[in-house]
Formats: structure tokens, sequence, C-alpha cells
């Protein structure tokens, strides 16, 4: 009986454990060589969250059947070799339907990375995916990411009328059919530290667009997303790396604009001290409670083997 007791008393510990992993933050994976790349860092993203702040739906045209998935980022990782640095965005579809030469015609990205502590801007550097970053991870590189020769890298320090840099950058969808790969070399933003944190935005890309980024307005048009504002305010942004759950999931974050104010909604890196403080004290408290029934099960288990002996 007793071995029974600890037996469930684990997998109920471990079946918390996880649950609260997928909860809180987005899954991390171990770092690892790969080859002669090094990965230094990766998440996996909620499937099926392609609506913005929750409220999001696809234009109506054609184009964008099957109207889900398009948008649907499902994972991000970051390694690196002797020269370059590689940034995979995984998504549930990776659709070409305009023949782009990258492989991919729907999507938009945009890789904000918060590289040196103190610095940086809380701004997106071009008016359209009109979002705000949290100051305390103010970003330093910008990567746009786009087919049709637009990708291109930003840093902090350019103006707003800057056409960024595309030397040392080259974009493809990988041949696994869902992983868009920008490849920038080092000598561009420098060897990646275990310390950099990072935002991941994908918007539908836009030739008319501010910045490239389609629009969401009131209601879904042909060319336009729905379910947003006539405001200019909500963000132009379908799904970026975020919990599912809690504080800084995905909704809460795409949801926190206010049309009154004008203020922009506020992102929080997707690997933030923040995340791992909560899912630490999350832990703890699980832990806690678990402990509390193991303590209760030997409880009763005790007293039943003292009942026995006593008959």
């Amino acid at each position: 009986m007793k071995r029974v007791c600890l037996a469930l008393m684990l997998s109920f510990l471990q079946a918390l454990v996880l649950m609260l992993c997928s909860a809180h933050m987005p899954m991390p994976l171990l770092a690892a060589d790969v080859g002669q790349e090094r990965i230094i860092w990766e998440a996996v993203d909620p499937e099926g969250d392609d609506h913005g702040p929750g409220t999001y739906i696809y234009p109506t045209n054609p184009a964008f059947a099957p109207f889900s998935g398009i948008f649907d980022l499902t994972g991000f990782k970051v390694s690196c070799d002797d020269e370059n640095v590689y940034f995979d965005t995984e998504l549930a579809n990776i659709s070409n339907i305009w023949n782009a030469p990258e492989g991919f015609s729907h999507q938009l990205i945009n890789v904000f990375i918060d590289t040196t502590p103190g610095a940086g801007r809380t701004d997106t550097l071009k008016e359209g995916a009109l979002v705000s970053f949290m100051p305390q991870y103010a970003w330093d590189v910008k990567i746009k990411i786009m087919g049709w020769g637009g990708s291109r890298v930003y840093f902090a320090s350019d103006g707003d009328v800057s056409g960024g840099r595309s030397e040392g950058l080259s974009v493809e969808a990988l041949p696994n059919g869902k992983t868009i790969r920008a490849a920038v070399s080092q000598t561009v933003i420098g060897e990646p530290l275990d310390s950099w944190k990072y935002y991941v935005l994908v918007g539908s890309q836009d030739g008319y667009g501010l910045d490239n980024f389609r629009p969401v307005m009131g209601e879904a048009g042909q060319w336009v997303f729905g379910g947003g504002s006539d405001l200019n305010i909500n963000p132009n942004v379908i799904d970026i790396l975020a919990p599912e759950n809690g504080p800084y999931s995905q909704e809460s974050q795409l949801g926190s604009w206010n049309a009154s104010e004008r203020r922009y909604a506020m992102l929080v890196p997707a690997n933030a001290e923040l995340h791992r403080d909560r899912f630490s004290v999350s832990i703890m408290i699980v832990v806690v409670a678990a402990l509390g029934i193991v303590a209760a099960m030997a409880y009763v288990w005790l007293k039943g083997r003292r009942t026995t002996g006593k008959g």
C-alpha cells in the first residue's frame, strides 16, 4: 500500500509540474549541439492562437485559405556556427501562393532582440506593428523577415527613415515546409549570448502597409484582418511567442492597448526573467501542496497499520 501511495503521489506531482510549464511560459528546450550549429535558445508556442488578442479573424480573400495556420507561430529557435546566427521561426503552415523567391509569401516576422541591458528603444522604430516594448527589456537589434527581398537588419540607433541593412542577411523557407530561417552574419550582430532576450512577432506581409504590416480593422475584408478597431491603435500582430496563460499570455499582451489614452500594447520578451519568476513561485506552491498531501497520506497509512496491529 505504501509503494502504491508514493507512486501515485509522484505521478501527481509530475503532472502538475508539466501542466504549470505549459501554462505559464513558452516551453524552453535544452541547449545542444546539432552538427556544427550550437543551439542558444529555443521554445515552443501554443498552436491555434493566430488570433492576436483573441478576437482577430483572417481576411476574406481566397488567397488566405484555409483561413488559419498561416500566421500561427508554433516554435522559435536561435542557433549559431562560427560565422552566422540563425533565427528559425516555425509556423503551422507556410504558404507561397505568390511564388516569392524566399519560399514564402504571406508571413512577416519581426524579431526584436535586447542584447545590451540599459540600452535600446521601446518603440518599433517604424510604425506598423503598433506595439511597444517593456522598458526593462528595450531592444537593440531588429530583424525584419519577409519575402520579395524586403528582409533587413535594423539597430536601435537607426533613424525612422533608415533603410536597414541587407548585407550579411539571408532568408529562406526550409525544406520541412514549416520553418522560415533568417541567417545573420556575426559581423553584423555579434556572437549571441545566453543573456539575449527575444520578442517574436508574426504579421501578414502587405506591400502597401505601414512597415509592410497588413492592418487589423474592426471588420475583416478582402485584404484586411478583422476583430480589431478602426482607430489605428490596436496591434497589427497576429501571433507572438508567449505563454499560453497568465498575465503575460499572448492575449494579455496584445490586448493591453488603450484607445482613449492612445497607448499601444506593451510586449514582454519570451524568455524574460518575469516568466521564470512566476514559474518558480508556482512550482514552490505545487511542491508545498504535494508535500502536504504526502504527509496526510503517510499519516493515514501509519494510522491504519497501528489499527491493524492492535487488532
